[in-house]
């Protein structure tokens, strides 16, 4: 991520994308790019080599620009790396400082882009930039103009420029960056599924990939349900498309899997699959072309507690698709949800025998014998799938949690180690893969150079996330870039305020930049939890002195947990409102909060402390468990559940627990 200026002078940048008419055909104008000198730039990836600019486009194509450029990051590689999308967020003149950035699309060519580096406004690292201009064929006749130019000095590396038309829009489009690829030594991936797509279809796909692109102000897809509605008119369009029918599935499986799926967006997911799979059926009304739109429904159906539903639907696609081992797996689930365990490892063997022993299964059968109680059985059906797939997602995940619980170094190292081998592994993979290098690793050079490796590869992927950040940052700190590790920990508290990783980075750079201050709010740390009763009330007092003095809500939760000790709930909850008010994500202070609320008589206000921790980690089990013991209003403590966020705050831990990762 990189800033810009703050008051840009951007000249309506965004809405002079337009082409001009020339004599013999019509060629996209630049005149985009007059005032992209002046736009905030941001990118979605960490530290990329290549990244494309929105392109230019007339005004009724507006967002067009963003969906090209997020269609080639979704599915090129440059020099054996991704594409990066650098969005500029700029105002308008006439708009006040309040108004929040907008997205701006625009041809930029060299001089310009030198311009913005200059400023220190781009990010470092960068060799090729991709730009262009683009006019759909909305009257039946379009171009697209393509440039890539090297990122230092200016020399064009590349240029494409291209006729299309409506009926052969997708064939045009893809003919163009096939040739740019050729050029420029880049690997075009999956567009060349977009070659049977006429201009409504296409149109549907781009803006599609619009809305699924990550929003770096907003810290996720800019919208993934409209992703889906505009994919599934892709598919109305074009029954037959590949492109449309495989990145729709994609993205409802991706929500499928979020812990914090909002009911609403899964229930219109569900109604969006719904409806592509009945259009992708055809005109003989037969079995849908694109048999992952049933798997991403029914993993849908799955994730709404519709197993009923879901296992109907997959017997169905099963007698059509025998030897498809994906279906196995979620009828498989699906029996498992209704407590069908036996039934559920009889799937799994059939699917097996079917599929020739897809590794995914052998995952799932790992699952399933855990379920049984047979550990030693489900750790054998893991590694089973992993000598197919090092990396496979479920079986290395539950692995890792065997490892972790079982304090087992050997399979972590050989875990971590497959990891970082694998040029392929999925963000699942490597938030495990973090966790058991901190838990399991001695501290020191080796550990912080293998996590930073690990953290830098999940944040190409997913660049604001604030695990993978914090962990980062206090990587570097061990390697000695101790600048950078303050920088990344102020992006932190800056990127994702309220959030638990804001706070702990809030927590680590005090530590950074006040060395004594910390060792005093350590002690106290320490102090609140281990001291005997008759030293209570003198710890939970310097503790005060400590917080007041360093403004530290690590030292205020100290304070509290010492009251809490003393039975002094109403101090307590004192000392941890002054917490939250300097650090509103800080967990610790949450659940304590909500025990001492309890004790106190205030069920609502506990409850709403731990939804507070659920809003601020996600679905996470620990959360889940504070919030029922609120609801139930038992006043016993919870702060055994605390140990690994009282951990990170004590120096023993660095990272999020398992949930918290996967919420």
């Amino acid at each position: 991520m990189f800033a810009a200026c703050a008051d840009p002078d951007i000249a309506a940048m965004g809405h002079e994308g337009g082409t001009t008419q020339q004599e013999g055909g019509r060629r996209p104008g630049s005149r985009s790019s007059a005032g992209a000198t002046g736009a905030m730039v941001r990118v979605t990836m960490a530290a990329p080599r290549a990244v494309v600019i929105p392109f230019g486009v007339p005004d009724e194509g507006r967002g067009l620009g963003l969906g090209l450029a997020a269609l080639l990051h979704t599915c090129v590689q440059v020099d054996g790396g991704g594409l990066a999308v650098a969005q500029l967020h700029a105002r308008r003149k006439d708009e006040p400082k309040t108004e929040a950035p907008v997205p701006v699309e625009a041809f930029v060519p060299p001089a310009a882009w030198k311009d913005i580096a200059g400023r220190g406004d781009a990010p470092p690292g960068v060799q090729i930039v991709l730009t262009g201009a683009f006019e759909p064929p909305v009257d039946g006749h379009g171009a697209i103009r393509l440039l890539a130019f090297d990122a230092k000095d200016g020399t064009e590396r590349a240029s494409v420029e291209a006729q299309l038309d409506g009926l052969h829009a997708g064939a045009s489009l893809a003919g163009a960056f096939e040739l740019l690829g050729e050029r420029l030594g880049g690997e075009m991936g999956a567009l060349g599924a977009l070659r049977e797509l006429e201009w409504d279809a296409l149109e549907s796909v781009l803006r599609a990939e619009r809305c699924a692109l990550h929003d770096p102000l907003r810290g996720g897809p800019h919208d993934r349900l409209a992703a889906m509605l505009h994919l599934g008119r892709a598919i109305g369009d074009a029954p037959s498309g590949r492109y449309a029918a495989g990145r729709l599935a994609s993205i409802a499986l991706e929500a499928a899997s979020f812990a914090g799926l909002d009911p609403k967006l899964g229930g219109a997911a569900v109604r969006a699959l719904t409806r592509a799979v009945d259009d992708a059926r055809g005109e003989d009304g037969g079995w849908p072309r694109h048999v992952e739109l049933v798997e991403a429904l029914a993993a849908l159906e799955l994730r709404a507690g519709k197993a009923r539903e879901a296992e109907r639907r997959l017997e169905e696609a099963i007698a059509a698709f025998p030897s498809r081992a994906r279906l196995y797996v979620l009828l498989a689930q699906s029996l498992r949800a209704q407590g069908q365990i036996d039934g559920a490892l009889g799937v799994v063997q059939a699917g097996q025998a079917a599929s020739g022993g897809d590794p995914v299964l052998s995952a799932e059968r790992g699952v399933i014998l855990a379920s049984r109680g047979n550990v030693g059985g489900a750790a054998v059906a893991w590694r089973e799938a992993m000598t197919r797939d090092p990396v496979q997602p479920a079986a290395f995940t539950n692995l890792a949690l065997l490892a972790l619980r079982t304090q087992d170094a050997a399979t972590a190292q050989q875990l971590v180690d497959a990891a970082l081998a694998s040029v392929r592994a999925h963000p699942d993979v490597l938030r495990r893969a973090i966790q058991l290098a901190i838990a399991s690793e001695a501290e020191g050079i080796a550990r912080a150079s293998r996590v930073a490796r690990l953290c830098t590869r999940l944040l190409e992927m997913i660049p604001d996330e604030p695990w993978a950040s914090l962990a980062l940052a206090k990587s570097e700190q061990a390697l000695g870039d101790v600048a950078g590790a303050r920088v990344r920990l102020a992006a932190i508290e800056k990127g994702a305020p309220g959030s638990a990783a804001a706070a702990e980075a809030m927590a680590a750079r005090f530590a950074i930049e006040h060395p004594e201050g910390e060792r005093e709010v350590q002690s106290v740390l320490r102090a609140a939890q281990s001291a005997a009763l008759d030293d209570l009330a003198e710890v939970a007092s310097r503790a005060r002195r400590v917080a007041t003095l360093q403004e530290s809500w690590p030292a205020w939760v100290a304070a509290a947990v010492a009251d809490r000790r003393l039975g002094r709930w109403t101090t307590a909850k004192h000392a941890l409102e002054v917490a939250l008010q300097l650090a509103p994500g800080a967990t610790a202070a949450h659940v304590e909060l909500a025990e001492a609320l309890l004790q106190l008589g205030d069920r609502a206000g506990a409850e709403e402390h731990a939804k507070r921790v659920l809003a601020v980690e996600g679905d996470s089990a620990r959360a889940a468990a504070v919030l029922e013991r609120a609801r139930a209003a038992k006043p016993a403590s919870v702060f055994t559940r605390l140990e690994r966020a009282w951990a990170r705050l004590t120096g023993r831990g660095e990272t999020g627990s398992s949930e918290d990762q996967k919420g």
